[in-house]
């Protein structure tokens, strides 16, 4: 057993010798072509690769040009798959295939859930409309895509706020409903078109 040992030390002696010599013997030293600063590390892309880019790039142009297109047509849907109540709610994902914002032309289908209440725990309500008094009606157009504003009553005593912001490289698109009353609702979810 003890010659075992001493076995077992001399090994572990020489191990720990010979480990930062074979780590060390790693490091460039200042003749390496890892030092030169010409050295290039990216390989040459094959031609198979190459045209993969930019196919990609001609099918992102052509997806943003196609989201574009449908924000100017003003015939779209916003189909949102989760939302909270602001400042700081809970967020809520939506599988109702029903809920949608839908723009045609100077007049829109709501089909919301909307958080109403002056303080928590606030109401959960469902407005299930189409309106045509669509004021301040603006579509601008901004550095990631779109801005899409309108305002509305809704047959209250309430003005509504409806902000819709759009992102042209993703499709993706957030919604805000915001009043003088109740909470901001904030809405995600993407854009669709309606032929």
């Amino acid at each position: 057993m003890k010659k075992f040992l001493l076995l077992f030390a001399i090994v572990a002696t020489l191990a720990a010798l010979v480990v930062p010599i074979v780590v060390t013997s790693n490091i460039p030293t200042e003749n390496s072509a890892l030092m030169d600063p010409t050295h290039k590390r990216e390989k040459q892309l094959s031609a198979n690769h190459l045209e993969r880019i930019e196919k990609r790039k001609a099918r992102q142009a052509a997806y943003e040009h196609f989201i574009d297109s449908t924000v100017l047509s003003h015939h779209y849907r916003f189909v949102p798959t989760m939302f909270n109540v602001e400042p700081a709610g809970s967020s809520q994902l939506i599988s109702n295939p029903s809920i949608e914002l839908a723009i045609y032309g100077d007049w829109a289908d709501i089909h919301l859930p909307i958080y109403q209440g002056f303080t928590p725990p606030y109401r959960l309500q469902i407005f299930n409309t189409a309106i045509t008094n669509l004021a301040n009606f603006t579509t601008i157009e901004t550095d990631n895509g779109w801005t899409i504003s309108f305002e509305s009553w809704l047959f209250s005593s309430n003005d509504y706020t409806f902000t819709l912001e759009v992102y042209s490289k993703t499709g993706g698109a957030n919604l805000s409903i915001s009043s003088s009353f109740y909470p901001t609702t904030t809405f995600w979810g993407s854009l669709y078109p309606v032929y």
